[in-house]
């Protein structure tokens, strides 16, 4: 029969989270040097399944639960060796906890009063941090349950933040028709004003062509008038000059007697 395939619990792998978090921290990253980090995560996969593995799967957890740390098969091979002869050497005095939690086992009763105060204590001492994982259990689902919470508000800000979003594009391409809109118009404004200011041009030139001639006809004609001037004063002297004539000869007349 083939061996069934390593999986954690959600339980487990919720303590193995926490467990390992810690860890990333107090281990930094060292190139060539996963040995402290892999005994005390080798450590923490114990504690939380209470079993040993081979170096495949602690590799697949490694992956998991710690990117980046990529210890060798032998490295591996002896921190589980090592911890193995530590849980050998100081194997406890009951039996081996099973997926639900560790359980106390009494000795017979023919070795009962050989036992101690002290020895009790230890045994309680060293199953106390299982006892403590378990008494935590309602305190890791309430966790789970405010996980749960925070994700479904996470869930709906999204869907609020998409269906916003989603306003926000529908608001961005009528601003941008509006945009394409206005800009024809401009175009044609800028076309209709170039026009505009073709007519004014030539409207300018004709008018400048225009007062030249008016210039020009102002000017004949105070040369005209100057010259009609000028010829009124020389008739107006020929007209005294002929006058005076006049007056002399008359005068002569007169005083030769008149015609005879």
């Amino acid at each position: 029969m083939s061996r069934p395939p390593f999986s954690l619990t959600d339980d487990q792998a919720r303590d193995l989270v926490q467990r390992v978090a810690p860890l990333l921290s107090s281990y930094p990253i060292e190139p060539g040097n996963h040995r402290p980090f892999l005994r005390a995560f080798i450590r923490a996969v114990h504690d939380v399944t209470n079993k040993l593995y081979g170096p495949d799967v602690y590799r697949r957890l490694l992956r998991a639960y710690a990117p980046g740390r990529s210890p060798s098969t032998p490295t591996i091979v002896s921190e589980r060796e090592a911890l193995e002869r530590e849980l050998a050497t100081a194997a406890p005095a009951h039996a081996s906890p099973s997926p639900a939690g560790p359980y106390l086992t009494l000795p017979p009763a023919s070795l009962a009063p050989a036992l101690d105060a002290s020895a009790i204590r230890a045994v309680f001492i060293e199953c106390m941090p299982q006892f403590s994982r378990l008494a935590a259990q309602a305190g890791r689902d309430a966790q789970v349950d405010y996980l749960n919470g925070r994700l479904r508000d996470a869930e709906r800000e999204t869907a609020e933040a998409k269906a916003h979003a989603a306003r926000l594009a529908a608001e961005v391409q009528a601003q941008a028709a509006r945009v394409d809109l206005l800009g024809r118009e401009l175009e044609e404004s800028r076309s209709a004003l170039t026009q505009q200011r073709q007519t004014v041009t030539a409207l300018t030139d004709e008018l400048k062509g225009q007062r030249q001639f008016a210039m020009q006809a102002i000017e004949m004609s105070r040369s005209e008038t100057r010259f009609a001037k000028d010829r009124s004063a020389d008739l107006q002297a020929k007209i005294d000059r002929l006058e005076m004539t006049i007056d002399q000869l008359r005068m002569v007349r007169g005083g030769q007697g008149g015609p005879r």
